[in-house]
């Protein structure tokens, strides 16, 4: 006879395996339900989104979420509220075009001009918060390189590819622009918001779980200091919708 134990030992395992299986989503409707999304601004008290138009996703769009759904298959879990998250990051992050991109990609590989960028938009948003500029992490590092933002999920400072590199097993404190490849920018845009590599440093179950989904404050996942996390939010509410079964 199993006992009490053993019976509540085995719900347990085979629940945790059933949440190690990524969720698979149905591509093909995915894309019908989702060919067209919201666009989103927040109010004029900043603290609501309200759509804005709309923008139909095209073919290199949906090319770079396919990407990220290979890596989630791959290494992601089983709730799909989550992907939905990771997908709304992704396109913030992307600027809407669900591509890697350097940060200030007006720039293009000028580094001299992302510099000047990036420290003057430092700069704008140190003097509107009445802090301290901080270090402007585009200049070059002692090893020549710059650790600017890169990817699907614009990680910066040399101690984030320090960490990204250790856990997918790549150099990227000597090569970071092996962030632009897209299979290497979407494994750290999913583990690194399961895992809980970036911002708060709390992986994204912290704030989507079973009990709940703080949609508005899962961004801290990422970006704790956004003022735009009811965008990011309501788009991933969006998506959440076009992902079946």
């Amino acid at each position: 006879m199993t006992s009490l134990f053993a019976l509540t030992f085995m719900v347990t395992a085979l629940a945790r395996a059933e949440s190690a299986i990524p969720f698979k989503p149905d591509r093909a409707a995915f894309f019908k339900e989702c060919a067209v999304v919201t666009n989103f601004d927040l109010d004029e008290d900043k603290a609501k989104a309200v759509a804005v138009g709309k923008t139909r996703l095209s073919a290199a769009m949906k090319s770079g979420i396919d990407i990220i759904l290979d890596a989630w298959e791959r290494v992601g879990d089983s709730d799909k509220r989550r992907l939905a998250f990771i997908l709304a990051t992704a396109r913030r992050e992307s600027q809407g075009s669900f591509a890697p991109l350097r940060e200030a990609p007006r720039c293009g590989t000028d580094e001299a001009c992302r510099e000047r960028a990036i420290g003057n938009e430092l700069a704008r948003r140190a003097k509107e918060k009445n802090r301290p500029v901080p270090a402007n992490y585009a200049k070059a590092a002692p090893n020549g390189r710059r650790y600017y933002g890169r990817g699907f999920v614009q990680i910066t400072h040399s101690r984030n590819y320090q960490t990204a590199g250790d856990a997918l097993q790549l150099d990227l404190i000597t090569n970071p622009d092996r962030v632009l490849e897209r299979p290497v920018a979407a494994e750290i845009l999913v583990r690194g918001m399961l895992e809980g590599w970036f911002g708060s440093r709390k992986p994204l179950s912290h704030y989507i779980d079973a009990g709940k989904a703080d949609w508005i404050n899962a961004r801290n996942n990422v970006n704790p200091g956004s003022p735009n996390k009811p965008i990011t939010a309501a788009m991933a509410v969006e998506l959440v919708r076009c992902l079946q079964p």
